[in-house]
C-alpha cells in the first residue's frame, strides 16, 4: 500500500489536521541506512515529522530538521526537498537500547538531549531558522515544543514506527493537529481531551485503519472538511552532475593530488549511499 497523507480542516477552520501513513518511507530509510530498532524508530519518526511540516508551507524550496542530541544515535538528518518527498540521515544506524519503563523503544535515550533545528527556505533572501531545545526526546514532543514556541501554533503531534521483531517496519505514521486563529477555548477543551483518550497512532495502523479512521480518533463525530490527499515516499534528489560542481570547486591542484593517489574520486550521497565516481577526464 502506498503512503499517503491527507490535510484537513474542521471546526469552521479554526483546527488544521495533518495526518500520513509512511511505512514504507520508513522502511527504504532503514534498508538504505540499516538501522537496528531504536534507530529506526528514531529516524523514523523524524522523517514523518519533517515530511509532514514539508506540506505546511508553499512555496517550499527546501526544509531541513536536525535533531542533534548527546544520546548514541548522534544527529539526526531529515530534508523535504520538494513537496511530499522526504529523504534522512542518522550518524549512529546500529542502536538498539533496551526497552523503557513502558516496555517501548528507547527513543528518548536514544537521542539524549540537545537542540532541534529548523532550517526553512521557501524562496526568501534568507531562509528562516528556528531552534529550540530538546524537551524529550520522543520527537514528537519535541516537533510540538516547535510549532508553539517558534511558529506561534499551539500543536499536538504523533509519531510512531512499529518495528517487527526481525527489524522491519511494521507499520508507521504521524498526526499533527493544530489551533489556528479564532479558536475557541470550548474547541480547545474538546480536543485536548479527544487526544488524551487516543490510542498509540502505531495501534490504529496496524488495525487496519485508514487516514481518516485516524482523524476520526482524534475528532470523534465532529465533521471534516478533506483538503487534500497526496502520495508521499522516500525521494533523494542526487546527481552526478550536482556532486561534480562541489568537487570543481575544489581547484585543480587539489584535485589533481588526490587523482594521482587514488585514480578517481568517489562519492558517496549520505541519504541514499548512491556512489559516483569522477575521474580526470571527467573533471575537466
Amino acid at each position: 500500500m502506498k503512503d499517503q497523507l491527507i490535510i484537513a480542516t474542521a471546526f469552521e477552520g479554526t483546527v488544521r489536521i495533518y495526518a500520513a501513513t509512511t511505512t514504507a518511507i520508513v522502511e527504504e530509510a532503514r534498508r538504505i541506512h540499516n538501522t537496528w530498532p531504536t534507530a529506526t524508530a528514531a529516524l523514523g519518526r523524524t522523517l514523518t515529522g519533517t515530511l509532514i511540516m514539508g506540506v505546511m508551507y508553499d512555496p517550499l524550496h527546501r526544509l531541513t530538521v536536525r535533531l542533534v542530541g548527546d544520546g548514541p544515535v548522534g544527529e539526526i538528518l531529515a530534508v523535504s526537498n520538494q513537496r511530499g518527498t522526504v529523504k534522512g540521515d542518522i550518524v549512529q544506524p546500529q542502536v538498539d537500547l533496551e526497552l523503557n519503563q513502558f516496555g517501548k523503544l528507547d527513543v528518548a535515550g536514544a537521542v539524549g538531549s540537545g537542540e532541534l533545528i529548523v532550517l526553512k527556505d521557501i524562496g526568501l533572501k534568507e531562509p528562516y531558522q528556528g531552534v529550540v531545545p530538546i524537551v524529550s526526546g520522543e520527537i514528537a514532543e519535541d516537533f510540538a515544543y516547535y510549532f508553539t514556541k517558534s511558529e506561534q501554533t499551539p500543536s499536538a503531534v504523533a509519531l510512531g514506527v512499529l518495528v517487527n521483531p526481525d527489524g522491519g517496519v511494521r507499520v508507521a505514521g504521524g498526526l499533527i493537529v493544530q489551533l489556528m486563529p479564532g479558536v475557541t477555548e470550548e474547541t480547545t477543551s474538546y480536543l485536548e481531551n479527544c487526544l488524551s483518550k487516543m490510542p498509540p497512532i502505531t495501534t490504529v495502523l496496524e488495525s487496519g485503519k485508514g487516514l481518516t479512521d485516524l482523524i476520526a480518533e482524534v475528532l470523534g463525530p465532529i465533521e471534516v472538511n478533506l483538503l487534500e490527499e497526496i502520495d508521499v515516499n522516500y525521494y533523494c534528489d542526487c546527481s552526478y552532475d550536482k556532486f561534480k560542481g562541489p568537487l570543481l570547486s575544489l581547484g585543480d591542484a587539489e584535485l589533481d593530488a588526490i587523482l594521482q593517489q587514488q585514480g578517481c574520486i568517489e562519492v558517496k550521497c549520505h541519504f541514499c549511499h548512491q556512489q559516483y565516481q569522477y575521474r580526470k577526464a571527467d573533471l575537466e
